[in-house]
């Protein structure tokens, strides 16, 4: 049996007939079973007070600008609004069965049209009779994209090359020769960085589309104009190159090795320098706060950058690309004996000459990571 509110679902008061509201009510009685009930009769041609609050209220929120009105169209009887987005989020917004699809069409009021999938179209359209449901389903993607963005893999990286010096690549190849002919345990030429590829790596970056590669190229054009602003941009940096260093206190468990300059001169440039470049690349929507402190690039309390400069000598993960999954747990080697006898290794000093975006997985004619875009370091 069903309830009293399933059978009559409340009446919003906003659209319910009040004697209260006319000047001269009339009434006219109805039966309904065994029951009399006096009815109120209503002319259709009566205005209400609360439809003329309600025009007012209607009438007020369309005065209303917000951020988007510029880039909405009026179709039919529906606002639409073209978010756009790399085609890779698409699947998340969709989800298992249509049921996030469903789930912020619900919650918004909006409906998400998503272009198929040959399409390869970077954008979602949303659609609307109220501008509001279209704001509210676009903060919702944008939270829904924010949370799935960690599943996603990293395409490109902000890189300080090392590898046009042609002394440090030499003195990098002389110590892959050096140690693989030690023959240590776990460790064979297959580990080790190709010496044209050896970089700084500032930042790792998910761009999935065309027009967010455009949007990074345009960040990097800003960063270069401050850049060139700074009192330090005429000075050279440079970066001298020494010593073998680990990631964890444990050499007996290794899997990265990397030499680096640990003067605190280059890192405090090269931090203000990253300070600048996060708060570019935020502004764009280019990378997230939660993306940069997943990295570990970020001061404990998030507020500055923190980057930690290693040029990568030796990886496990290298080798173990090449045979096995990528899921597999990391393999590791004792290193002790390495340090000792070459923990003190000097690679001389490297002229830090431009930042570039780099590809992850394309390289140059070079051998290097391909160049997307590049700025200059220093004016000199």
């Amino acid at each position: 049996t069903r309830s009293v509110s399933q059978r009559f679902p409340a009446i919003s008061p906003a659209v319910m007939a009040l004697a209260q509201n006319l000047e001269d009510p009339k009434f006219e009685v109805v039966r309904i079973g065994n029951s009399y009930y006096r009815k109120l009769v209503v002319d259709e041609n009566l205005k209400f007070k609360c439809e003329e609050n309600r025009r007012y209220y209607e009438e007020e929120e369309e005065d209303e600008e917000g951020e988007l009105d510029d880039q909405l169209a009026y179709e039919g009887d529906e606002w639409v609004f073209r978010m756009e987005m790399p085609a890779i989020f698409h699947k998340f917004i969709v989800g298992s069965r249509a049921r996030n699809k469903q789930k912020l069409e619900m919650e918004s009021g909006c409906k998400i049209v998503v272009p198929k999938r040959e399409e390869l179209e970077d954008a979602v359209y949303l659609r609307a009779r109220q501008k509001q449901q279209i704001y509210s389903c676009k903060a919702l993607i944008e939270l829904l994209c924010e949370k799935e963005e960690a599943k996603l893999e990293y395409t490109h990286f902000i890189s300080v090359p090392l590898a046009h010096d042609d002394k440090f690549r030499q003195l990098v190849d002389q110590f892959r020769e050096d140690v693989v002919l030690q023959r240590f345990t776990g460790i064979d030429a297959s580990i080790f960085m190709p010496s044209r590829r050896m970089h700084f790596t500032l930042c790792m970056l998910k761009l999935h589309s065309h027009a967010q590669v455009e949007e990074m190229k345009e960040a990097l054009n800003d960063l270069s104009a401050r850049l060139s602003a700074t009192s330090d941009y005429g000075r050279p940096v440079a970066a001298h190159m020494r010593g073998l260093h680990i990631m964890t206190d444990d050499p007996t468990s290794v899997g990265v090795v990397y030499t680096t300059d640990r003067s605190s001169a280059l890192q405090n440039r090269l931090n203000a320098l990253a300070d600048n470049m996060f708060e570019l690349f935020q502004a764009r929507n280019l990378v997230s706060s939660q993306s940069l402190n997943s990295q570990r690039v970020l001061s404990s309390d998030g507020q500055h950058a923190e980057v930690k400069l290693h040029a990568t000598l030796m990886n496990t993960k290298y080798a173990r690309s090449r045979f096995e999954e990528r899921s597999s747990e990391r393999e590791t080697f004792d290193a002790s004996v390495l340090m000792e006898r070459f923990g003190q290794v000097d690679f001389g000093s490297v002229q830090l000459k431009e930042i570039h975006l780099s590809a992850l997985d394309e390289m140059g004619d070079d051998g290097y990571y391909r160049c997307m875009a590049s700025i200059p370091l220093s004016g000199s």
